[in-house]
């Protein structure tokens, strides 16, 4: 490798876009008792112990006539990273007329075990010791919580109620029946108890329905400490907030924060008590995929700071747990994703002890344990244009040719090498978790093992991995370990010289994934080199290079549609638009009137994001004056009077611009022949500072702006009717 090109450092961080830190399975277990294959259905930790909860089958017998089940917990001890058991606990005869969710608990020298009966388990001198326990139950549910000596239970079979057990002389009682709303549907023999959970003299109960009133609600009780002790009447209560398509699933509370599970669009509602307004919507947990599946909690976990939450994940087409941090502001940020090597969902059940986190109810009978680092940050996004210097930053290879030229009306990095492997590295990002993508126009292609491609993890020529884009018609994801090269996935493709490409490859954790255009073509897991710098290369060909941006991420999908399920999504709409579903050739999103301004917004609001769209012109209204009329799209929209937007014009020009508080302001514009009925791709690119618009996968326009920080994306339009189709908004 020979020396960077030019003097100067001029690549751009992306600040204030933290991507979450990716995390993997430090190590797995299963049951330690062929037994028992029924295992970690639920999970609990405190410190270096864990109960996992069992069970096992008995055949039809004489001794067991009908066949039976049996319920237990198995407790672990942790020696470095390295769950061993220790014994089995109390096991059960489920009562197949009346059977109980089995749920462990743990917390501060306390466990609580629910099959058949609730046990109650303290550590003495280094030892679990049962409890004498004498509590009642009526129909408890899957939902067990631990906290401050005390143990909460969501309890009922007609009532959502919960109850609260302690102990008295040494001996575990019901301390508290909460009362809940009537259910809805009365009483039944199957149901049981819902969402619950405790955090000192403070817990919430779930309320899903109600036979007089069927609003879902969350209600808060409270000990008065003393000979008052607990309140079973609610102290207060949160009802949805304005719009909320999807109200408590899943409770949780560390107060002074409680965590009521919401939908995609408006992720998980955090409530805190107001003084002498009760309690009020204060923040919320949402990640950047909630409109793609991430905002509904599947369960969630507290301690200190944090709070964990199970959710679907769309680009890992997986259940993850996603890890949040309460900040001094007491808003929160999403640090962290939990996730199971070679694609496996994640379960509802979720232990946090400390930095400490086990996951169960998998669907594999397995354990999966994972150490939060006492960092929960990653290296910022960095990206080059080339607009200034000569391609500072990048190192490249004996026999390369690399420099930046104008190409049109943009710098590009060349090569211009047609014979030979010719390499540039970013070598000041050695990261563990990295991806690149960049805009790749090759000039020529003309043998037959001629490509280009991007490099990720590179440590040396020995060890790396890339995606190679052959002119053959394949592209081809590598491995190169040890200097053994390997292609562990590829797919048909057939590149054209002369066409820009946006080519994508991300090695995160084990997962190794190629998109070009923003469309996933190639995903596999593989071991490897560990870490590296990102790179491009080509093979005996000439290519440009443009707009590379090195993150610590998966690309994540904001939001997707190309409304082929005839279903449009939850747009915000803004202006006078009229919008609706139109089925042609294809499925189409038209907006038919040109009255005035028309808006469509979706998407959880993000800083970096890369929003594709294709338009098509219906009509533009009458010309009136000099006013123009225009449609296009828009990123980091904040509300109806301030985005970004790139526009096609009637007259005959695109513009990139922005608006702010209602006044719109051209940052770059150049002519372009705009004709109605004609399909148009478009892309605008808000990366950093950064702002590109492109027109069927030609960058025209570009510019630097830091106005808008972040927000959502969608079509626009002023005065026209416009079809789109194939929505794409993701951070890159």
């Amino acid at each position: 490798m020979r020396a960077a090109l030019g003097t100067m450092l001029l690549l751009f961080v992306v600040a204030a876009n933290a991507r979450p830190m990716l995390i993997e399975q430090t190590e797995t277990f299963g049951t330690p008792d062929p037994a028992y294959p029924i295992f970690a259905t639920d999970v609990a930790m405190d410190g270096n112990f864990a109960i996992v909860a069992a069970g096992r089958t008995v055949p039809d017998s004489e001794t067991e006539p009908g066949g039976a089940k049996y319920l237990t917990a198995f407790l672990y001890v942790r020696s470095g990273n390295r769950w061993t058991v220790m014994r089995r606990l109390e096991e059960y005869r489920e009562d197949p007329t009346f059977p109980i969710p089995p749920a462990v608990a743990m917390r501060h020298g306390l466990a609580a075990v629910q099959t058949v009966q609730t046990d109650f388990w303290r550590i003495v001198e280094g030892t679990w010791v049962k409890q004498i326990s004498a509590v009642t139950r009526e129909a408890p549910g899957p939902y067990l919580a631990v906290d401050h000596g005390r143990v909460i239970n969501g309890d009922g079979g007609g009532e959502w109620n919960a109850r609260i057990y302690q102990p008295t002389a040494d001996t575990w009682r019901t301390a508290v029946n909460l009362l809940g709303k009537r259910r809805l549907d009365g009483g039944d023999n199957e149901f049981r108890g819902g969402p619950a959970d405790i955090s000192g003299a403070w817990a919430v109960v779930q309320q899903p329905d109600g036979e007089d009133d069927p609003i879902a609600e969350t209600f808060v009780y409270h000990d008065y400490g003393g000979t008052m002790g607990w309140d079973p009447i609610p102290y207060g209560g949160m009802r949805p907030p304005a719009g909320a398509t999807r109200f408590g699933d899943q409770v949780a509370i560390r107060w002074p924060d409680i965590f009521v599970g919401g939908g995609n669009e408006s992720g998980t509602f955090v409530f805190r008590e107001v003084p002498q307004e009760g309690f009020q919507l204060a923040t919320r947990l949402q990640t950047v995929d909630s409109f793609m599946g991430a905002g509904a909690a599947g369960a969630f976990a507290t301690s200190g700071d944090l709070v964990l939450q199970h959710a679907w994940s769309f680009d890992r087409s997986a259940n993850v747990i996603n890890v949040f941090t309460r900040h001094a502001d007491g808003n929160y940020a999403h640090v962290a994703q939990l996730a199971a090597k070679n694609g496996v969902s994640l379960g509802r059940a979720i232990t946090l002890c400390g930095r400490s986190v086990l996951v169960g109810d998998n669907g594999d009978g397995l354990v999966y344990y994972f150490e939060l680092p006492d960092v929960l940050t990653t290296p910022e996004a960095v990206q080059d244009d080339f607009a200034s210097g000569n391609g500072s930053g990048w190192s490249t290879s004996e026999g390369s040719q690399f420099a930046t030229v104008m190409a049109g009306r943009s710098r590009v990095l060349r090569q211009s090498a047609v014979t030979g492997d010719a390499r540039a590295f970013l070598a000041a990002n050695d990261w563990t978790a990295q991806a690149i993508e960049a805009d790749v126009r090759p000039l020529q292609l003309p043998a037959s093992a001629s490509g280009f491609g991007l490099v990720t993890r590179y440590q040396d020529t020995r060890n790396f991995f890339d995606v190679f884009v052959r002119n053959v018609g394949v592209v081809q994801l590598r491995r190169m370990a040890g200097g053994r090269l390997r292609t562990f996935a590829s797919v048909p493709f057939k590149p054209a010289a002369g066409r820009n490409y946006r080519l994508r490859l991300e090695s995160v954790g084990t997962r190794h994934r190629v998109l070009i255009d923003g469309k996933l073509i190639l995903d596999a897991d593989s071991g490897g080199p560990t870490h590296g710098i990102a790179g491009l290369f080509t093979v005996n060909a000439p290519a440009d290079f443009d707009n590379v941006v090195v993150s610590p991420a998966l690309q994540t999908t904001m939001y997707s549609n190309d409304f082929e399920s005839n279903s449009a999504g939850p747009w915000k709409f803004g202006g006078l638009g009229f919008w609706n579903l139109w089925n042609g050739t294809s499925v189409v999103y038209n907006q038919s009137s040109v009255a005035g301004e028309a808006q469509a917004s979706i998407g959880a609001p993000a800083g970096d994001q890369i929003v594709r769209l294709r338009a098509r012109l219906d009509t533009f209204a009458s010309i009136n004056g000099t006013q123009e009329r225009w449609f296009g799209v828009m990123a980091r929209r904040v509300d109806d009077q301030n985005y970004y937007f790139l526009a096609l014009r009637n007259s005959n020009f695109v513009s990139l611009r922005k608006m702010v508080d209602g006044v719109s302001t051209t940052l770059a514009t150049v002519p372009l022949a705009v004709t109605p009925a004609t399909w148009y791709s478009l892309r605008l690119d808000a990366v950093g500072d950064k702002l590109r618009g492109y027109v069927d996968g030609k960058l025209l326009v570009e510019a630097s702006d830091a106005t808008h920080a972040s927000g959502s994306a969608g079509p626009v339009m002023f005065k026209a009717a416009a079809d789109f189709d194939d929505f794409l908004a993701y951070q890159p």
